[in-house]
C-alpha cells in the first residue's frame, strides 16, 4: 500500500529546505504548471537512448489528480507498507 498526498509542486517536502524566499519560488512553480499544462502524453521530448532501452512503467502506479489539482500539484508518496 502507497500512501500520498498532493502538494503544490514548490511546497513538495523535498524543496522545504532550500530556503528559497516568496520570489524565488516563483518561477520553479511558473514553470511546473506551463509544463503540466502543456505537455502530453503523445510526443517525445528527449531522445530515446543510443544504448540500452527506455524504462516502462506499471499503469497501476499512475495516479490522476483529484479535481483542481491538475495544474501545479504533484503526487508526493509519503509511506509504503505492506498490502493488508
Amino acid at each position: 500500500m502507497v500512501t500520498f498526498y498532493w502538494y503544490r509542486f514548490i511546497d513538495q517536502p523535498s524543496l522545504q529546505n532550500a530556503n528559497l524566499s516568496d520570489s524565488e519560488k516563483l518561477r520553479p512553480q511558473a514553470l511546473a504548471e506551463k509544463i503540466q499544462a502543456n505537455w502530453t502524453t503523445k510526443r517525445e521530448y528527449t531522445a530515446p537512448p543510443k544504448i540500452g532501452k527506455l524504462a516502462s512503467l506499471d499503469p497501476a502506479l499512475l495516479v490522476n489528480p483529484p479535481r483542481g489539482l491538475d495544474i501545479g500539484y504533484v503526487p508526493i508518496v509519503t509511506r509504503q507498507s505492506p498490502s493488508q
